[in-house]
């Protein structure tokens, strides 16, 4: 039976979070609130049900994008929708989600679960998690994020700002140079004077020796940034191989070995969930992980999950905080 056929994931796909006749729907909150596009919050979404079926299906830790923890922390607004649906229809058992612990080596851990849960993702689905939504472990862990009151505060892209900041340096070493002439004009300066006399002459001139000028550090501030990414992705690529090769080695040494999880409720779309994992985590960066509980009754043979969960860096609201 493929994963699409799988009943966890048919109850996944086919859920509905909003409560029947509201107007405003999960997904256009979860743009709204995030400033996302329609579309994008629509894939977030299609991401998130991934996450939920690789929580409710495996038996290791999985740690989300922060952009799919956005996600997670709407889903557990709607308490009703979340606890009774989600937990105890669809995957039989809770799945908690908590602050972080904070501490370099809980960071160091998330980071590990993050490029674990990203290779789970491949072999789960057959294809790499778009790097939209999941992007790299140190762009994931590597950014910080606050609540920004939009009625009093202008929110500028950093890459804009640049952008305006190298313009009004070309306007400035034009001022300059302008001066310079003037200066080399008074001296008598002729190779300079020729050069200025040549570009400078008319306004036409002027002009496009600042959009020449604006240009050149646009293009010099491209060629930055590409570098950056580059340097990026070369990390996170050693990273992913690093990490495979420790996966490799736990498996060889571990001889494989069976597992059991005791479902919550006995329940869950399919009783598949019920060999759900043992932990669940929302990542954490530099903020670490706090404890999970993955058994929400007493009821006797179900195991604690003994794991730890934590929310992203990104979270609001006091979720996330530094040590």
């Amino acid at each position: 039976m493929g994963i699409f056929d799988d009943p966890v994931w048919q109850a996944l796909a086919a859920m509905r979070i909003e409560p029947e006749g509201a107007s405003l729907s999960f997904t256009r909150r979860l743009a709204r609130e995030n400033g996302w596009s329609r579309t994008h919050a629509e894939a977030v979404m299609e991401e998130y049900r991934r996450f939920l079926y690789l929580a409710a299906t495996g038996t290791d830790t999985v740690t989300p994008s922060d952009q799919i923890d956005q996600a997670w922390h709407l889903h557990l607004a709607y308490t009703r929708h979340y606890w009774e649906e989600l937990c105890a229809r669809i995957i039989g058992r809770p799945l908690h989600h908590g602050p972080t612990a904070g501490g370099s080596a809980e960071g160091r851990k998330y980071r590990s679960l993050y490029a674990a849960t990203l290779q789970r993702y491949r072999d789960t689905f057959g294809s790499e998690p778009p790097s939209d939504i999941w992007p790299p472990s140190d762009v994931r862990f590597g950014v910080r994020y606050q609540w920004v009151d939009r009625s009093r505060h202008f929110v500028l892209p950093r890459r804009h700002v640049s952008i305006a900041g190298m313009a009004g340096g070309a306007v400035l070493l034009a001022a300059c140079t302008a001066l310079a002439a003037d200066t080399a004009s008074a001296q008598s300066a002729p190779v300079f004077k020729q050069f200025w006399n040549t570009v400078f002459a008319t306004s036409t001139g002027f002009v496009l020796f600042i959009v020449g000028l604006g240009l050149a550090f646009f293009l010099l501030g491209l060629m930055i940034d590409r570098r950056r990414q580059r340097r990026r992705a070369s990390h996170s690529a050693g990273q992913t191989r690093a990490e495979r090769l420790r996966r490799k080695r736990d498996t060889d040494s571990s001889g494989g070995g069976d597992s059991a999880f005791d479902g919550w409720s006995g329940g869950g779309a399919g009783g598949t969930a019920a060999a759900g994992g043992a932990a669940f985590a929302a990542g954490g960066g530099d903020f670490g992980g706090g404890g999970a509980e993955g058994d929400w009754s007493d009821s006797g043979g179900s195991s604690d999950s003994g794991g730890d969960s934590g929310c992203s860096s990104g979270c609001g609201g006091g979720c996330g905080g530094g040590d």
